[in-house]
C-alpha cells in the first residue's frame, strides 16, 4: 500500500514537472515572438495531380503584430495582422503547440467558431527569422483545388 502511494506521488510530481516545462517553453517562445514582424509570401496552386501553379510572390506584403494581451497573462498573444496595401486587416489570439511545430491565429478569415483559424505549420524557428506554411481551398480556373502559402516572417521591432 505505501509503495502505491510513492508511486502515485512521484507520477503526480513528473506530470507536473513535464507540464511546467512546456508552458515554460511557450512562455519563453511567447516572448521571442513579441513585436513586429514583415511578411514576404508565395503563393501557390495545388493541382489534383500534385503539381503546382505559381499565384503570386512579393516581398513586404504584410505586417504582422503580436502583443501581450491586455489582461491575460497565459500563453496566449494578441495579434494584429494587416495587408501593406490596406485592402485587409484583422485581429485576434495567437498561440503556437506545445513542440511550437504550429501557430494558431484564431478567427483569421471570419467570426465564426469553426473554419475561421489560420493554422500554419512553422518550419523555420529563428529568434528574428520564422517560416511557416499552410494549405486553404482555393479556386483554380473554377475548380476547386488547393493554396499552399509560405510566409517568410523577419523581425522588424
Amino acid at each position: 500500500m505505501i509503495i502505491n502511494k510513492k508511486i502515485w506521488v512521484a507520477v503526480l510530481a513528473l506530470a507536473f514537472l513535464v507540464t511546467g516545462c512546456i508552458r515554460d517553453k511557450q512562455f519563453r517562445y511567447k516572448r521571442q515572438m513579441e513585436g513586429t514582424w514583415s511578411i514576404s509570401e508565395v503563393r501557390e496552386h495545388i493541382l489534383y495531380d500534385g503539381t503546382t501553379v505559381p499565384i503570386s510572390s512579393g516581398d513586404d506584403i504584410a505586417t504582422l503584430t503580436l502583443a501581450k494581451p491586455e489582461f491575460e497573462e497565459g500563453i496566449f498573444l494578441d495579434y494584429s495582422f494587416a495587408l501593406n496595401t490596406g485592402a485587409f486587416a484583422i485581429s485576434g489570439n495567437f498561440k503556437t503547440d506545445e513542440s511550437r511545430q504550429r501557430a494558431f491565429l484564431y478567427y483569421f478569415y471570419c467570426e465564426s467558431l469553426f473554419g475561421c483559424d489560420l493554422i500554419a505549420t512553422i518550419e523555420e524557428d529563428k529568434v528574428n527569422k520564422q517560416v511557416w506554411s499552410f494549405i486553404r481551398r482555393d479556386d483554380y480556373n473554377g475548380e476547386p483545388t488547393h493554396a499552399h502559402t509560405t510566409w517568410t516572417l523577419t523581425k522588424v521591432e
